[in-house]
């Protein structure tokens, strides 16, 4: 193959020129007369290794995409999280989200406020002991266990501890940052303050000095304007 031919097909392939192969032969004369040495090859096929590097760095960035959008999910996902524990640990929650949240029972025959049902429905007078004897002789009657209530309420105990702590360490928490952020702005404020202050001093003694000047740029000017 002729020096013009590799000539050409090198600036076709790497579009270069884009036309008629006529149009391309009369431009490759003028170039292969302009650059008449073999030399001329190596230069018209340089751009192959940059248009490699190119296409390498696209490939790159195309191939590195699906896990920079991972990363970007990722830092959303967690973001998500912060906020909906913030929003959870700021929520105000009745008995019934404390109890629904732990998953303890809600058929309140299987539940200890049985038992205050019971009691409540016998006569207020009647002594406590003879309360307590009359609601267990309705449970058995009834098929209701006690440890079985028991159980319950010892579950709903924990349950409701177990938010009240959290609530206590998470007000301490906030606690803690609040008054750290209550500093960090007493402390800008004294910042500012002293700014504005050097600032003053600044202004005091700038007008000073120019008020001189004037004063005696003045008292210049009435010595050498001529009198009337």
């Amino acid at each position: 193959m002729s020096e013009k031919n590799k000539l050409i097909g090198a600036l076709e392939k790497f579009k270069f020129i884009a036309k008629k192969e006529e149009q391309a032969d009369v431009e490759m004369d003028v170039i292969a007369t302009l650059v008449s040495t073999p030399s001329a090859v190596e230069i018209a096929t340089a751009p192959i290794k940059m248009t490699e590097t190119v296409e390498q760095n696209a490939y790159q960035q195309v191939a590195s995409a699906p896990l920079l959008a991972v990363v970007q999910e990722s830092v959303i996902e967690k973001k998500l999280d912060n906020l909906i524990e913030s929003y959870e640990k700021n929520k105000l929650l009745s008995i019934d989200d404390i109890y629904r949240k732990f998953g303890l029972e809600t058929d309140v025959k299987r539940t200890v406020f049985m038992a205050d049902i019971y009691m409540k429905a016998l006569p207020e007078n009647l002594p406590v002991d003879i309360k307590r004897d009359s609601v267990h002789n309705i449970m058995n009657a009834s098929e209701i266990k006690i440890d079985d209530l028991l159980n319950d309420a010892y579950k709903r105990i924990d349950s409701l501890n177990n938010v009240l702590e959290g609530v206590v360490a998470t007000t301490e928490e906030l606690r803690v940052k609040q008054i750290a952020t209550v500093k960090d702005l007493e402390k800008r404020i004294e910042e500012l303050k002293r700014t504005m202050m050097d600032r003053d001093k600044f202004q005091d003694t700038q007008n000073t000095t120019i008020e001189y000047e004037i004063q005696r740029v003045i008292n210049i000017v009435d010595f050498v304007k001529p009198k009337k």
